[in-house]
């Protein structure tokens, strides 16, 4: 078990800053680990290069190099956001959380109808304070995958579910049916790399292999689908988008596969649009490209 004490006492201590500084002081913090951390990152620059080549080819050199180094920027707002979410508070959130008013009349309507969610969002932002406060401001519920070391998994399940939200691990993944039936809003960031079990669907001028829990979810439970922009503005400032992608029309479709493959496709163009307008903060140094059309025979 050394092995595994070792790593999480190591973990524990990077943690530290971030639960006792204020939170405008593990802004600053969290800029100044980057920093520091950029020059080694070259693997991780050209990553976020390329991705960004593809996806803005009209882009200068220039301003390809200066997008990287504003994500990376980011990432230390999203590092500080992420250790710092547990401390939130209604308090805090009455300070810091920024929405415009359809934004808000879109979640207020969504909570007073009572229905279950599927709470879309991608690797953008300032994700994880959106974790914490969907256990503060309606019946949050969120999937994660379990991390091998005992130690480390306890301290994060314990950390994201600080404010209530109700966690179930991808291994008991047929619980999030019953939760979005009771009426729970179900977090899911899928816009990762899926591999072979994805279909392709169009991201940012190539063909992306998706997920299709979110829609397929949407479509077993008849769950509202909503898509969650939750962004690092200034002085602290977080502001909150919300698009209303409504609910699955069977209907429309000839079989569950066509619906599927179309609500993917709407949820995944509604986060690319989120994503040109605030393209500094998408985490670009993400393969999400890393599987292409005929890595694996019979993927569509």
């Amino acid at each position: 078990m050394v092995r595994y004490i070792i790593p999480y006492i190591f973990l524990y201590l990077f943690y530290l800053p971030f639960r006792i500084l204020p939170y405008r002081a593990c802004l600053v913090y969290g800029r100044f680990l980057v920093r520091l951390l950029y020059p080694l990152a070259k693997k991780h620059r050209k990553i976020a290069y390329d991705n960004i080549s593809y996806a803005f080819p009209d882009y200068s050199e220039e301003k390809k190099k200066e997008l990287v180094w504003k994500s990376f920027l980011h990432i230390g707002d999203l590092l500080a956001g992420t250790l710092f979410a547990p401390r939130l508070s209604r308090k805090w959130m009455d300070k810091y959380l920024v929405y415009d008013a359809e934004s808000l009349a879109i979640e207020q309507k969504t909570i007073q109808d009572g229905v279950g969610v599927v709470l879309i969002s991608g690797h953008f932002g300032t994700w994880e304070i959106l974790v914490q406060f969907m256990g503060i401001r309606m019946k949050g519920g969120g999937i994660y995958k379990k991390v091998r070391n005992p130690y480390v998994d306890r301290l994060i399940h314990k950390l994201r579910s600080k404010n209530g939200i109700k966690l179930v691990s991808t291994e008991e993944s047929s619980q999030v049916t019953k939760m979005l039936k009771q009426g729970y809003w179900v977090g899911f960031g899928s816009d990762q790399n899926a591999g072979k079990v994805g279909i392709f669907v169009d991201f940012f001028n190539r063909k992306a292999s998706t997920y299709q829990g979110p829609a397929l979810m949407a479509y077993l439970t008849g769950a509202k689908m909503l898509l969650y922009s939750v962004l690092c503005g200034e002085k602290g400032k977080v502001m909150v988008r919300v698009k209303d992608l409504g609910f699955v029309d069977k209907s429309a479709f000839s079989d569950r596969e066509a619906a599927i493959r179309h609500y993917t496709e709407v949820w995944t163009k509604a986060l690319e649009e989120e994503v040109k307008l605030y393209p500094e903060q998408y985490f670009w140094v993400h393969r999400r490209w890393r599987t292409k059309p005929g890595d694996f025979p019979g993927q569509i």
